[in-house]
């Protein structure tokens, strides 16, 4: 698999391949990780799905620390996918990557896919790292953010918050035709937690925040 102008960079002591078609990895994404470790080995859970994926840094890390019965890695982007896919073959985890929006083919009654659904067994992790900042925030962002593709980060008019709230509504939808235990992890903006709150209140979601090396709460751990 040839893919040009890659640079590496370590995180969560393993190191990964990326470029300028995806996220730059973060090493405040680790926090992510860590709590998803400990909640894998609490609630013996056996399935983890990854949307967005992006260079894979999240799956990839959890894995190695810790056995899945099954990864499945969800990306929008094909070429985002291709360097994910480079970076699961190094380190030589097994994942089911596949190109999609979201969860929405799962809720498509009409796709052969719900067979992956009815194949998931015992507890199930759903990550997410989504674009969170505001359109009009691209001017306000550091210097190195201009090398990274603008749908990584910017998909919001009002808040930034616009893709999560179409991930959650999703999640609703998703728990009808999941049996077992749903538990989900997400990063979110520095400035996001008012509008994640008030948001998942409303969805009557079971949540919680932690925080990351900044120790600003900008991750969320909901249970359903």
């Amino acid at each position: 698999m040839k893919i040009h102008n890659l640079e590496e960079i370590e995180f969560f002591y393993t190191k990964f391949a990326y470029n300028r078609n995806v996220l730059t990895p973060r090493f405040d994404t680790e926090s992510l990780v860590r709590e998803a470790i400990l909640l894998i080995k609490k609630h013996e859970i056996s399935t983890l799905i990854d949307i967005w994926v992006w260079s894979g840094i999240i799956p990839i890390s959890i894995w190695k620390n810790v056995k899945l019965d099954k990864i499945i890695a969800i990306d929008k982007s094909k070429k985002a996918l291709k360097i994910a896919k480079l970076n699961a073959q190094k380190n030589k985890v097994l994942i089911d990557f596949m190109e999609w929006d979201l969860l929405k083919p799962f809720l498509d009654k009409k796709n052969h896919n719900n067979i992956v659904i009815s194949s998931l067994s015992r507890n199930l992790l759903i990550t997410a790292n989504l674009p969170y900042v505001k359109n009009e925030d691209w001017i306000n962002m550091s210097s190195d953010t201009k090398f990274e593709p603008k749908m990584a980060l910017f998909w919001g008019e009002k808040t930034g918050f616009e893709v999560y709230e179409r991930f959650f509504r999703q999640v609703l939808k998703f728990r009808q035709i999941y049996d077992n235990k749903i538990f989900i992890m997400c990063e979110i903006w520095f400035d996001q937690k008012e509008v994640a709150q008030k948001f998942l209140t409303k969805l009557g979601f079971n949540f919680s925040f932690f925080p990351d090396l900044m120790w600003i709460e900008r991750f969320i751990k909901i249970s359903l």
